[in-house]
């Protein structure tokens, strides 16, 4: 079976003690048009998870000089032909104005807030692996 490796990044924004987190909505060209997610795409041949964040997020959002941060978990989702392997990494800064060029809209929410909003499947136990990581230990 093949597996395809997808990165996505958990995009902060950090005003005093609020925390919010970006979603976009996919658009009505994409595979579960209308669901919510966190920004990426398939890690293309000889890029690190990092180099290919950064590349997604100027492909779809058009902001650079992007600071990944660390990792948060990874799920997997099998699929009839394939197996997608989605990494959420944390995005603490980045340059630039966020354009929508393959999403229909894109909102900033609390980490609570988005569990309002459809997530595609893979995207959920990412959203909890985050909300996890936030907690004191």
């Amino acid at each position: 079976m093949k597996v395809v490796d997808v990165v996505a990044a958990i995009i902060e924004e950090t005003h005093h003690k609020n925390s919010r987190i970006l979603i976009a909505q996919r658009d009505t060209q994409s595979d579960l048009s209308g669901y919510w997610e966190f920004p990426g795409g398939k890690i293309e041949p000889n890029e690190t998870p990092q180099q290919a964040l950064c590349r997604e997020l100027y492909e779809e959002l058009g902001i650079d000089n992007i600071q990944v941060t660390d990792h948060i978990a990874t799920s997997e989702i099998q699929q009839p032909e394939r197996i997608i392997r989605l990494q959420a990494w944390r995005v603490t800064a980045y340059r630039g104005i966020i354009q929508l060029r393959c999403h229909s809209h894109f909102l900033w929410l609390s980490p609570e807030e988005v569990e309002n909003y459809p997530l595609a499947p893979a995207d959920i136990p990412l959203l909890q692996a985050y909300r996890k990581s936030l907690q004191p230990q």
